[in-house]
């Protein structure tokens, strides 16, 4: 592991989307494998930047591979470990094509896949500081997997700029964080196409907490191969995002949603009688999450579901 040192004054923009240098948002579905998201989405700017190529890689040797005898990878992890079982098997990783993402922990068939790094090999991982100076820096080299912690308002996120102040412990979602501007840091989900701005989603700059999303950074090392990668380039994301920043600075759900009564209570939040559901929505949002709902047909937002407890979140974490 090396640790990021600080170079010169990064330039005031950098987006990877815009560049075509981002594959599309994919979903990890039911299976908590975040991790695998985020470490893949950590290499393929920087395989690019290498090989001139853009290539979808599997998320799913990493879930089949990494913790292969000691646990399910649906369980979480953390992309380090990704870049380092890579490391050990000569720098290798498969892309989707050849090995395509089932949403389970099964066995591992790596050594029998192709190693779609063929213009470079990971040799291990940079672990970027913790501060968010650090990781605009290195974002002018590639992208990077990042962690932070989804709340129940970041479920409802649809679109803008956002600051969350609901966070409350440690990480608990790896994603990848794909560019910055002046006033925002953008990542790349893996919660389907459907959810936020098209997957992707604004936090602020100059943000304090963002939820941690500074303290665990890091990306692959890449050594050359000498080697050309003839294959062609796979699709990349269609999602462009403004460099306008005054473009739709205010995020969707409402920061300042209240609750209209004055008593509400938890417990109120799980009854799920349909006259009962709309008195709650009408009076009791933010004390139930609900401020991301609109109208009162009770439908989640994209990308998540109606957990249980009455609370919208992806399916895997219900």
């Amino acid at each position: 592991m090396h640790v990021a040192s600080s170079l010169s004054s990064p330039p005031e923009k950098k987006l990877w989307t815009n560049d075509g240098k981002v594959t599309a948002v994919k979903n990890q579905g039911s299976c908590g494998s975040c991790w695998t998201f985020g470490a893949v989405g950590g290499l393929e700017t920087r395989y690019h930047e290498v090989s001139g190529k853009l290539r979808n890689f599997a998320e799913q040797e990493y879930l089949d591979c990494v913790y292969e005898g000691q646990r399910n990878g649906c369980n979480g992890g953390w992309p380090d470990n990704c870049y380092d079982y890579s490391k050990k098997n000569g720098g290798r990783l498969a892309s989707t094509a050849d090995y395509g993402y089932t949403q389970k922990d099964g066995s591992c068939k790596g050594s029998s896949k192709p190693d779609a790094m063929v213009a470079a090999k990971i040799v291990g991982y940079t672990r970027v500081s913790p501060t968010e100076a650090a990781n605009i820096e290195a974002l002018t080299t590639g992208s990077l997997s990042v962690a932070f912690e989804v709340t129940s308002y970041f479920q409802q996120y649809r679109e803008g700029i956002i600051q969350d102040t609901t966070c409350t412990g440690r990480p608990n979602h790896a994603v990848t964080a794909v560019g910055y501007t002046p006033k925002f840091v953008l990542v790349k989900n893996s919660w389907g196409s459907k959810w936020g701005e098209s997957g992707f989603v604004k936090f602020s700059r100059g943000y304090p907490s963002n939820c941690g999303l500074f303290k665990y950074s890091s990306y692959p090392n890449l050594d050359t191969t000498g080697q050309s990668d003839n294959t062609p380039s796979d699709k990349a994301t269609d999602y462009k995002p403004s460099e306008n920043d005054d473009d739709n600075p205010n995020p969707k759900p409402d920061p300042n949603c209240k609750d209209v009564a004055t008593n509400c209570q938890l417990n109120w939040c799980t009854r799920r009688e349909s006259n009962w559901v709309a008195i709650v929505k009408k009076y009791c949002r933010k004390t139930c999450k609900l401020c991301g709902d609109d109208g009162d047909d009770g439908e989640c937002p994209s990308g998540t579901i109606r957990c249980s407890d009455g609370v919208c979140r992806h399916e895997h974490m219900c």
